[in-house]
């Protein structure tokens, strides 16, 4: 271990900024330059292991060679008796495990991709080198602070994979290299067969704990750790953190997918993928997504105006019939209009409440028309039931012309009726009608006058000439 002031080559050590693992991490500055680096010392007990030091100083030559803005680069290599050594860019900011760790809540959605996107291209740029990280993992991310914005920077190398490699293998069969809880399915069950999507699966969830500020593998101990991986046994993203964008969520599970061949082909289209709307049915193949729920709606309870009953009309009993009273008598209530029920609009932003009335039902008119008829027609006289029905018949035509021709016939002969009427009246029943005299001798006639008698045969006639 070292302290400050000790020099190791043309390097002097000022303080310890931390360490894990194999290795501590010291803050130093070069004697004759002057410039400020960071120092990466392999343990003193792992110094003697000569395929650790091994290891530990290829980390120095395969990051040295990846030169690009979100790598961290590598300036140098000290390999002093008992000390093997990294010299690399000093960093001023902290790593992404302290950053999640230090906030109450997941960043913003935009936050998230800025941060993922600088992580895509740099291990985008080492794939095409031919680079296979094996430990991505937040504590190897670090977010640097340089000239008042944020640089995203990738960390340690020192178990990657490098395709091509001549010589002997880094890694023994049946090894298992990397942190379980960042670990793809056939990194667990074989180190060697590990490829860029090995590296994509642990960005994915890497990429879960960033949106949602929760780890996404959690254990007792490694193997169960490891057996959720292999079976995908995982609370969903946008569970985990309801309201996560859909895109986001879209990309982590199938950043996430059990077989290798469905996952992401590359960083660039997994970077594509940040910004792009989800496509339904990826989101369906991992998690059925439920059909959107209605927005909560308030109900609205709206007044209905009520439907005012008719007015009822009095009429006088001496000004109507007594089969319009009957009628009127007998009349039912009309029928009562239910009370309206309050109606639940449903409401939603940004509709504004709008009062509804129903519309007025149609009066029953059917039984009160006869009244009404009977009310605008002209009293009538009363006449009893028992007299009405004893009424005889009408004469008919011809009965008035028969009485009106008797009555002519009457006034033209009635009164010579009437004189041989009042004549046979006046005659005395016992008389004997005179004899006729001869010559024409006189006749007394009654009363005391005289006269002549025609000496001309006379009829029986009833009749009598007076002269």
């Amino acid at each position: 271990m070292l302290s400050p002031g000790n020099v190791v080559e043309r390097y002097e050590v000022e303080r310890e900024l931390g360490g894990g693992g194999m290795a501590r991490v010291y803050k130093v500055r070069h004697v004759a330059l002057g410039s400020v680096h960071a120092l990466k010392v392999l343990d003193p007990e792992l110094v003697g292991n000569a395929e650790l030091r091994t290891r530990f100083l290829d980390e120095g030559r395969i990051q040295a060679r990846l030169k690009h803005p979100n790598i961290l680069g590598i300036t140098d290599v000290v390999a002093a008796p008992g000390v093997a050594g990294l010299v690399m860019d000093y960093l001023e900011g902290e790593s992404l495990d302290k950053y999640l760790a230090r906030a109450t809540q997941p960043p913003p959605a935009d936050e998230v991709r800025d941060i993922f996107r600088q992580v895509l291209e740099g291990m985008g740029f080492a794939h095409e080198q031919g680079v296979i990280h094996r430990d991505l993992k937040p504590s190897n991310i670090f977010l640097e602070q340089s000239y008042g914005r944020r640089v995203v920077r990738i960390l340690d190398f020192g178990i990657a994979k490098v395709s091509g490699t001549e010589g002997r293998p880094t890694t023994r069969t049946g090894a298992r290299m990397g942190t379980p809880q960042y670990m793809s399915p056939e990194q667990i069950r074989e180190a060697r067969d590990v490829t860029l999507r090995s590296d994509i699966f642990s960005l994915g969830v890497t990429l879960y704990e960033l949106a949602t500020g929760k780890p996404c593998f959690q254990g007792e101990s490694d193997f169960n750790i490891m057996e959720k991986i292999v079976r995908a046994d995982f609370v969903p993203p946008d569970v985990a953190h309801p309201g996560l964008e859909r895109g986001l969520v879209a990309a982590i599970l199938r950043a996430m997918a059990l077989e290798p061949e469905r996952r992401f082909a590359s960083c660039r289209e997994f970077a594509a993928a940040l910004v792009a709307e989800a496509p339904a049915e990826r989101v369906e193949e991992s998690v059925p997504e439920p059909p959107p729920a209605p927005r909560a709606a308030t109900p609205l309870r709206v007044p209905v105006a009520s439907v005012p009953a008719p007015a009822k009309v009095t009429v006088a009993p001496a000004a109507m019939g007594p089969r319009v009273a009957v009628a009127l008598a007998e009349e039912p209530e009309p029928a009562q209009v239910p009370a309206p029920r309050p109606v639940a609009v449903r409401q939603e932003p940004p509709v504004i409440p709008v009062r509804l009335a129903e519309p007025a039902p149609a009066a029953p008119i059917e039984k009160r028309v006869p009244a009404v008829r009977e009310r605008a027609l002209p009293a009538k006289k009363s006449v009893p039931p028992s007299q009405e029905e004893s009424a005889p018949p009408r004469r008919k035509a011809w009965r008035w012309v028969l009485l009106f021709a008797f009555a002519g016939l009457l006034a033209m002969f009635g009164s010579a009726l009437i004189g041989m009427v009042m004549g046979r009246l006046a005659e005395p029943p016992n008389r004997v009608p005179p004899k006729r005299a001869v010559g024409g001798a006189p006749v007394q006639r009654p009363g005391g006058s005289s006269g002549t008698r025609s000496s001309t045969p006379q009829d029986d006639s009833p009749f009598i000439e007076i002269r």
